[in-house]
């Protein structure tokens, strides 16, 4: 027996659901603003406290590391949001700061 059939064709959506589009572009611009958010606060770290790149253009890991901790204890007191999830957005801004910074450097 065939699964399709158990469900008559008339039950069957054609048009795609507009609430799961909008639910999908609403997680991934908050996903985005996330990662936009830690960048610019490992950015302001970079600033503050010890650069993220040393002085030949390697990236200083200890001192990302250092920021992207920061960042995600930040957010995880803001949003209540899991360890990981957050340290996770704070990593991948960290990062993006960190190469940014790099390309600055480089000019």
């Amino acid at each position: 027996m065939r699964y399709a059939n158990l469900i008559p064709h008339t039950h069957i959506a054609r048009a795609p659901d507009a609430r799961l589009t909008a639910d999908a572009r609403r997680a991934f611009t908050r996903a985005k603003a996330a990662v936009n958010v830690c960048t610019e606060s490992a950015k302001h770290f970079s600033r503050t406290v010890t650069p993220l790149t040393r002085r030949d253009g390697t990236f200083d890991r200890s001192a990302i590391m250092r920021a992207a901790t920061r960042a995600a204890q930040a957010r995880m007191e803001v949003t209540g949001d899991a360890w990981g999830v957050c340290m996770s957005y704070a990593l991948k801004g960290a990062w993006a700061a960190a190469k940014s910074s790099r390309l600055v450097r480089a000019h």
